[in-house]
Order: structure tokens, then sequence, then C-alpha cells
């Protein structure tokens, strides 16, 4: 009995093992790769974009394009962690060109022949989001009245997000081109390409003459390399884990938009980051968000100048002092000299409706705020305004009944501002002859009469703001809820929205205009159409340092109105 079971246990593995030799044969013969009739040019070489469906192995495309698997991994590093369905491979048409014509198969009478499909005279386009009719006819060469006409649109130069276009190619013949490298030299193609190293500590040299915009592939895949100190090896640090959770949110939400992005997620915590950032560990990125701290960032400046990537700042504001190190370099943070300059131009905006109005600044000179109430008051004379009184709040003595008062109080503590408030208040001024401004701590005080907030229609400069009657960020709250089983937090909103707008604008070709950052074209582009955007938390509108990098502007102004609403904007 005892031998008849060791027959059947090898008779078992025996089938195992002759279903395991067989399964990759089966696999293989039930996927069929189709050749991608997508050419692009990368660098002056024609190259296949190859969309990976379900089922589809390296092997299998390998096979079907005649490139070796090392090779195909070279060119694509995102298959290092595996392949996935709906990425995009770039392969080399030479080596398909190359390829020995294989022998026609006999085919048996009783097997079916597939019918032998014409080339088509199109290639089939699907709208995303951020494109409209005029940018996708560009993008291919042809005209929008074209597209409507091939498409049967009736209504002229209406796309919507989500449509499949069909786009006319002018000529069959030659492979259709919707990238080109704007660096090549036409006029002298054996010019050497090789990419010069820079030297680290300088800024590159640049050519400022017939730049012309490059065109910009957008259904490329681009590489994010994200740069936290997770800890990921012993006590994860929560705060930059809270960021990290709402960075995969903002990709996740990319990739639904129809964006392709890869993600590369380097823990720093124990690190050497001069050795990062000298590997070949960020040399492929479009991107790179991170480190955090200044220390930190410093490390990477030299590497963003010689690769030419740019470089994101997400949280350390003390990073602005680094904007003239690189032209790469993005401070997302408001630095206090920024902030001060935030409410300088709110001020401005209130003074010019004003006559003649009374402004008062009351700050501590003493206390941390010395410094940001001397930046307000330079920010503010910047802007032809000058202050009539500033000082403790006894400056509050001054307030003028026959004139309009702009008050301006500085403070981070809670009981400071109950006691400026309280002076304001017994002066008996007509509310409508006050505009009260404060800074972002005050919206965390709980003990102050909001009352009084809402009588002298208080004005709070807020580098950070969540509006909860905003539909998306209920919607961003309600989906962390379902995914992370907690409330998200600051860091969390953080994470969200650098990583969304950054992501998005790398989609959009942000490394292609960052590569030229003293011209005034590319910059012009940036500043308009890629760098502003209102986020969840935070806005942004950046800025271009003079020789250097950008620097965000914007922040949100909260207002307490007198009918007891609160507006955001």
């Amino acid at each position: 009995m005892k031998a008849k079971s060791t027959v059947h246990r090898l008779a078992l593995r025996l089938a195992i093992v002759i279903m395991m030799a067989a399964a990759p044969t089966l696999a293989l013969s039930q996927v069929k790769i189709t050749i991608s009739d997508q050419i692009v040019s990368v660098k002056g070489e024609k190259m296949y974009v190859h969309n990976v469906n379900k089922g589809e192995t390296i092997y299998s495309i390998c096979k079907a394009y005649n490139i070796t698997a090392d090779e195909l991994q070279r060119l694509n590093p995102i298959i290092g962690d595996g392949l996935k369905a709906g990425q995009l491979l770039y392969i080399p048409v030479k080596y398909l060109q190359s390829a020995k014509p294989e022998e026609p198969e006999e085919v048996r009478p009783d097997q079916p022949q597939e019918e032998q499909q014409e080339p088509q005279g199109y290639l089939t386009h699907k709208v995303k989001w951020y494109e409209d009719l005029d940018e996708i006819a560009e993008k291919y060469g042809v005209s929008p009245e074209e597209i409507l006409t091939f498409n049967n649109i009736k209504k002229k130069r209406k796309v919507k997000t989500g449509m499949e276009l069909k786009i006319p190619l002018k000529q069959k013949t030659e492979p259709y081109t919707v990238e080109t490298d704007p660096s090549q030299n036409v006029e002298n193609p054996q010019t050497d390409t090789d990419v010069v190293e820079t030297d680290t500590t300088t800024t590159p040299e640049y050519t400022y003459d017939n730049y012309t915009m490059p065109v910009v592939d957008k259904t490329k895949t681009r590489i994010i390399t994200l740069l936290l100190p997770l800890n990921s090896e012993g006590k994860a640090n929560g705060n930059y884990m809270d960021f990290y959770s709402g960075a995969l949110m903002a990709l996740e939400q990319i990739k639904r938009d129809g964006g392709n992005i890869h993600l590369n997620v380097i823990d720093y915590a124990s690190a050497d980051l001069v050795s990062i950032a000298e590997s070949d560990k960020i040399q492929d990125a479009d991107m790179l968000i991170g480190p955090i701290r200044y220390d930190a960032l410093k490390e990477f400046v030299g590497a963003a100048n010689r690769l030419r990537i740019p470089l994101i700042s997400p949280l350390d504001a003390a990073a602005d002092s680094l904007l003239e190190e690189s032209p790469y370099l993005f401070q997302a943070a408001l630095s206090k000299k920024r902030q001060a300059e935030a409410m300088a131009e709110m001020i401005a905006e209130k003074y010019r409706t004003c006559q003649n109005p009374n402004v008062i600044l009351v700050y501590n000179s003493e206390s941390s705020m010395g410094a940001q109430g001397d930046m307000l008051k330079t920010a503010l004379e910047e802007r032809g305004i000058y202050v009539d009184n500033a000082g403790g709040i006894g400056a509050l003595a001054h307030m003028r009944r026959d004139r309009e008062n702009i008050v301006v109080i500085l403070t981070t503590a809670e009981s400071y501002a109950a006691e400026a408030l309280r002076n304001l208040d017994i002066k008996m001024i007509p509310p409508e002859k006050v505009i009260l401004f404060a800074n972002s701590r005050w919206k965390t005080f709980e003990t102050l009469d909001m009352n009084l907030y809402f009588k002298y229609n208080m004005q709070i400069c807020m580098p950070y703001n969540v509006d909860l009657d905003r539909d998306e960020v209920k919607q961003f709250i309600r989906r962390y809820r379902s995914l992370y089983k907690r409330e998200p937090s600051a860091n969390a909103f953080s994470g969200f929205d650098i990583v969304y707008l950054f992501c998005r604008n790398s989609v959009l070709g942000m490394r292609e205009y960052a590569e030229n950052p003293f011209n005034s074209t590319a910059s012009g582009y940036m500043e308009n159409n890629l760098l502003q955007h209102n986020m969840l938390q935070q806005k942004f509108k950046f800025v271009k340092y003079p020789g250097g990098g950008w620097y965000n502007t914007a922040a949100t102004q909260v207002s307490f109105n007198p009918d007891y609403t609160i507006t955001s904007r």
C-alpha cells in the first residue's frame, strides 16, 4: 500500500513538471503581438511606441520586434520592476527592419486564413483632459479642419475628453514622427550629439538664438523620482508617510486622466545623499521631487544642473536660499519673505480702494515676529504704501475716526492677539472704518472672540488652507479615508498637491521646457501655462528668480465677512 502511494506521488510530480514545462509554450501561443503603427523620433533614432497589453511577456515582445531582452530593458528601465499592462515601451525600428523575413507557414485546408489588412491611413488619438483640438492638430502636423472632416465631426472645434480621434496621415510611405529633438543639427547630421558633462558647481551654458518650442510627446512614460526620509527599515516617519500616501493618490489621479507616470521612490533616511546624487539612480528621471530639508536638497543642486532635471523643493521654506544656485530648482513652500510679499499684495489691493487710508502695523519687534514685521514694511514700501504708525499694541492709539484704517497685527502668541483685539475694540471706531489683517497663526487660535473677526472684516494671509466646502476637497477626504482608514493630515494634502501639480506638468513636457531655463519663450510658457494652479491645500504661482530657479508667490486670502460668512480666494 505504501509502495502504491509512492508511485502515485511520483506520477503526480511528473505530471506537474510536464505541465510547468509546457505552460510557457501554451501562454506564448495564445498571445499575438501586434507591431505598433506609432513611430517617434528619440534623439534622431526612429522608435516604435509599443503599448503593453495584458498577457504579453518580455519574451514575446522581444521576439516580435527582433530585440534582445537586455537591450529592451536598457532602453526601457521601467520594466526592471516587471512588465505591466499599459506601459509604453520604446523599441528601435532598426531591429525589426534588419530581421530576415520568415518563411510563410503551410496552411492546412481546415485552418482559416486571416485576412490581410491594408495599412491604415490614420493614427488613433485618445483625447486627454488637458488637450484641445488646436493642440492635437499641432502635435500631429495636420490642421484642425482636417481632423474634423476625417472624423465627420459637425460641431466645429468640439472635442471631448476620452474621445478617440482618427488622425489622417499625409504620407503612408514614411514613419510618422510625433516627437523631435530641437538640439539636433539638421544641416550637419554628422555632428557629435553626445552630452558634455558640465561642472556641477556652476551654471551650464545655453544657446538662446533660434529657439523653437519643443514638440512634446504626451504619451511618453515619464520617470519621477521621489526622495523621502521614510525610514522604512525602522520606525517609519509618520509625517513623510502621510506625504507619500497623498503622493500615491495624486499619481492614481494622473493615470486616470490619461498620463503615463513611472515612480521611483528612494528612502534616504540612512543613506549617503552624495552617493545617491552622483549615482545612476537619478540620471534617467524626468523630475526629482525632494529631498525634504534644505541641507539634503543642497546635495542635489549640482546633479540637477548637470543633468538638467527639474528639482522640486516641496516643504522646506529655507530652501529659498538655494534658488540662485540652480535654474532647475522649484521652491514650492513660501519662505517668510515670500509670505510678507503675499500679505503686502493683499493689503495693496485693499489700499487702492480706500481714500487716504491710515496704515497701522502692530508687532512686537523683540519677538520672533520682529523680522517678519520689518520684511512686511519693506514689501509695502516697494508697492508705494508707507506705514503711518508701527510698533507694539500702543500703536493702535493712532487710529483715526475720519479716515479708513488698515490695521495689521502680526503675532504667533494667542495672548498677544487677544490683548490687541481688546485694545482695537475699545477704541470705538466704527467697524466700517476698519480693515484688519493678520498672519496665518490666527486661524488656529481657540480662545479669541470670533465675533471680532467678523466685525472688523479680518483678512488672514494663509500659505496653506483647506476649504472643506470645496467638492474636490470632500472627494479627496472620502477617498483618503477609504484607502488609509484615517483622516488626511496637512502633509497628506501637501503630498497630493505637490505631486499632482508637478507630475501633471511632467506629462505636459515640463522637462523639455525646463531644459532651457534662460530662454524667455520657454520660461514664459512655463510661468503662464504650467506653473499656476489652485490645489486642495496650496495655491501655486511661480516666478523666475533672476538668473536662478523658480519660487512660489501664491497664498490664500481668507476673509471673515460682516455677514458672518467665511470666504477664501
